[in-house]
């Protein structure tokens, strides 16, 4: 297992923040969704972290 930081360019990656923000959006009030879309992520003050197995990407 390794952990990361990633670039956010990775299908994988996109994939998975997909099926987060469509499980916070299912399962919370829109106004107290708090995850943040890919384009937010991308800004220079937020590192993002993965984890991986292999190719297989853990979280």
């Amino acid at each position: 297992m390794r952990i990361e930081v990633d670039d956010l360019t990775r299908p994988a990656v996109h994939a998975l923040l997909r099926e987060h923000l469509a499980h916070m959006h299912r399962l919370s009030p829109p106004e107290q969704v708090f995850a943040l879309d890919l384009s937010k992520l991308k800004v220079p003050d937020i590192t993002f972290w993965t984890v991986w197995d292999g190719a297989l990407l853990l979280g």
